[in-house]
Order: C-alpha cells, then structure tokens, then sequence
C-alpha cells in the first residue's frame, strides 16, 4: 500500500514537508546559515551583514583546513634528511603529481613551473570543497554554481591574461586565426573563436557544480524509496546502495578537482605554446 506522501518528501526541521525540487536547490542555491539559538544572538547580525551562506562558511573552512594541514605535513624537517611518510608523503605524491603531470605536462617547463603554486591550490581548494560536502551536517560549496562560477571566471582571466602576456594583444588576436585563412572569412573564424573562448569558463562551471550536485540526487532519489514504499526490505536494498553510491563520490571529487584543474592548464597551455 503506497503512502499518500509526496514521493521523495521529507519532513523539515519546522515540520513542514520538503520536496526534492527544495532539497536540489537547497544545494545549488545560496543556503542561508541556521545558527544555534545560543549563539544567535550573538552571530546573526554579522552573518547577515556580511552574507555569509553555507557556501561561503565552508569555503572558509576548506581554506583553513588547508593552511593548517599544509602547515603541519608540508613543513621541512630540521635535519632535511627525514624521509616523508604517511599524510605528508600522500600530500607530496599529489603535488609532484600536479607539478610534473598537469602543468608541466601541458605548459611545458617555463610556463609549468611558473603555474604550478596557483594550479595546486587550485586543485588542494576544490578537492577540499568536494570532500568537506561528504561529512556529516557538510554543505558542499562546490555544488553551488556562484561557487563553481566564481572559479571558472579565475581560470578564464587566468588563460586571458596569460595568451595576452605571451603573445601581446595584437598575438593574441593573431593565434585566432590559422595560417592561410581566407582574409574573407577570417572575421567569421575570429567570432567562432572568442564564442569559443567564452563557453570554456561556462564549460566548467556546470561541469563542476553539476557532477558534485548529481551525487547527492542520486542519493536523495535511492534513499527516498524508503519514504515512498516504507517498506524494511526496501531499506535493506536502499542503504547498502547509498553507501555504495556514497564511496562513488569520494571518486568524483578527485576526478572533479583534477579535471577542472588539467582543463585550466590545458587552455593556459594551448597559448603559451603559440610563444615558441
């Protein structure tokens, strides 16, 4: 017998019921911050004044995470002879990983070592974002689509900046358009050119933001049979799969912060190489 409840309808805090549609935006849409009745007389004006959302709270706690993490594991020894080893050698092998494999890689070794600081934080920021998401009471700021927007417009003025200063502004426009292109058609190739140059950041803002939002429906969806059937068998098939489907994610967001971190690179080195 199927319950009269709207499928995939949870019960909110203020027992109203929540939709998926609410749950879906609730992670791609600014989440305001539901403060502690103890500490909300105390925090709320400045939250507010400051428009600080779930995003922004747990982009600055990626940020301070990193710093006290890269701090403690990344620090030199005092005799500078000791071996890495465990978190320490883990954090070495993704740098040495992001230095030789995607910015030298792809920008060759000028260029390469040049980009390697702003390509691993870069990379160390979103993998960051995308592992705090898969904590419990978590928000991943990743999902939110300013949150990807924000980085996507960095890597574009990146790649912009950068063909601009290697190439000079007149190269630039240059590059645009391959030896003996008709001077008839080249305005037309120029415009194909910079569509295509803008589509890249918006590219990357949905590639982002979609596949760290697409995990969390998917688990929305699996574990809201639950709901739906209320059914004990349905629950021993529905949560094993979450789980499964939770271990996917851990996946995605080392691929997501690579992917997103190799394209900035790859666009960064399809100018730079116009130089030699």
């Amino acid at each position: 017998m199927l319950s009269a409840q709207p499928p995939l309808a949870f019960l909110a805090a203020s027992g109203e019921e929540e939709g998926i549609a609410d749950v879906i935006m609730h992670h791609i849409a600014n989440s305001a911050i539901h403060l502690p009745a103890w500490l909300e007389p105390y925090l709320h004006s400045t939250v507010e004044t400051l428009g600080i959302s779930k995003a922004v709270l747990m982009m600055l706690i990626a940020s301070a995470s990193l710093m006290v993490l890269m701090g403690i594991f990344l620090r030199r020894p005092r005799g500078g002879q000791e071996a890495p080893s465990g978190m320490t050698n883990a954090l070495e092998m993704l740098v040495v990983f992001v230095r030789d494999e995607i910015a030298i890689g792809n920008m060759g070794e000028k260029w390469g070592r040049r980009f390697t600081p702003f390509l691993l934080t870069l990379f160390f920021f979103i993998l960051t974002c995308n592992l705090l998401g898969m904590v419990p009471g978590g928000f991943t700021a990743t999902s939110n689509l300013n949150v990807t927007g924000a980085l996507a417009v960095m890597s574009f003025l990146t790649f912009l900046v950068t063909g601009m200063v290697a190439l000079g502004p007149i190269g630039y426009f240059k590059h645009m358009v391959p030896e003996g292109t008709p001077l008839a058609i080249a305005p037309v190739v120029i415009l194909l050119e910079i569509i295509s140059m803008l589509v890249r950041p918006v590219a990357l803002m949905i590639r982002l933001g979609a596949n760290m939002t697409a995990g969390h429906i998917v688990i929305l969806i699996i574990l809201g049979f639950i709901f739906l059937f209320q059914s004990v068998v349905v629950s021993a098939v529905s949560v094993p799969l979450a789980a499964a489907i939770m271990l996917l994610e851990l996946i995605v967001a080392f691929i997501q912060a690579y992917v997103f971190t190799l394209l900035t690179a790859l666009y960064v080195g399809m100018l730079v190489a116009e130089e030699h």
